[in-house]
C-alpha cells in the first residue's frame, strides 16, 4: 500500500513540471510575435530607436534634439561678406598707378573706376603686361568678397581695326573688358556678379579728331553697384 502511494506521489510531481515548461514556452512565443508585430507597424526611421530601447542603448544627444537649428551654408557665407568697397580702398590698392591713367568716381549708388587703355593694354591688343596685371590683380583682390555686382565695359576710338583676332572694334573692346573680368574672377570675385560689355567707339568722352581725344576714348570702365544684387 505504501509503495503504491509513493509511486503515485512521484508521478504527480513529474506530471506538474511540464506545465511550467509549457507556460515558459508560450510566454517566449508571445513576446516573439509581439516584437514581430511591433516591427511591422513601427515606421522605418523609428525602428532603430525601438531596437536600441529594448537593448538598453541610450540615444545620442544629437538624436534627442530635433528642434536644434543648423545655420545654412548660405548664411555662413553672408556673414563673411565684406562691406561695399570704398573709394579709399580702391585708391590704396591702385596707389602705384599713375593718377593720369586712372579715375575713381564715387556716388551714393555706385563706384566707377576708369582705366586708360593705352596704359593698361598693348596697342590694338587685349593682353596686359606683368606689371599691369599685378595692378589689376590688386584691384580685384580689393573688390573680392563683397556682394556687389559690376559691369566692366570696354571702349575704343573710331579708328577701324581689322585683323585675324579682332575683325572690328566691337571685339577689341569686349576682349579688353573680358581680360579685366577674368583677372578679377581669378582673384576671388564671384563670377555671377560680373558682366562685360563691348561698346567699340559708340560713347565718346572726347573728340576723335585729335590723338589726345582718341587716347581718352580708349578706356575700360568698371562700375560697381553699391546696392545688393536682386534675388533671382
Amino acid at each position: 500500500m505504501s509503495r503504491r502511494r509513493g509511486g503515485h506521489a512521484g508521478g504527480g510531481a513529474h506530471g506538474g513540471s511540464w506545465k511550467i515548461a509549457l507556460a515558459d514556452l508560450m510566454t517566449v512565443l508571445m513576446v516573439f510575435f509581439l516584437v514581430m508585430w511591433l516591427m511591422a507597424v513601427v515606421e522605418p526611421e523609428d525602428r532603430q530607436a525601438f531596437v536600441d530601447g529594448i537593448g538598453g542603448i541610450q540615444p545620442k544627444s544629437s538624436e534627442i534634439q530635433p528642434d536644434e537649428k543648423v545655420t545654412p551654408q548660405e548664411e555662413l557665407i553672408e556673414l563673411d561678406l565684406k562691406p561695399p568697397v570704398s573709394k579709399a580702398e580702391i585708391e590704396e590698392a591702385m596707389k602705384d598707378v599713375n593718377p593720369k591713367d586712372i579715375n575713381i568716381e564715387e556716388t551714393d549708388e555706385f563706384t566707377r573706376i576708369t582705366l586708360k587703355s593705352d596704359s593698361f593694354f598693348e596697342s590694338g591688343r587685349a593682353t596686359i603686361s606683368d606689371k599691369t596685371r599685378e595692378q589689376i590683380e590688386l584691384l580685384g583682390e580689393t573688390i573680392a568678397g563683397r556682394d556687389q555686382d559690376m559691369v566692366i565695359a570696354g571702349y575704343t576710338d573710331d579708328r577701324p581695326i581689322n585683323n585675324f583676332q579682332f575683325p572690328s572694334n566691337w571685339e577689341l573692346s569686349a576682349a579688353r573688358a573680358a581680360t579685366v573680368a577674368r583677372t578679377f574672377i581669378y582673384m576671388g570675385v564671384d563670377k555671377n556678379l560680373v558682366r562685360i560689355q563691348g561698346n567699340a567707339d559708340n560713347v565718346e568722352v572726347a573728340s576723335n579728331k585729335t590723338a589726345y581725344g582718341r587716347s581718352l576714348n580708349r578706356r575700360v570702365i568698371i562700375t560697381i553697384n553699391k546696392k545688393p544684387p536682386k534675388s533671382p
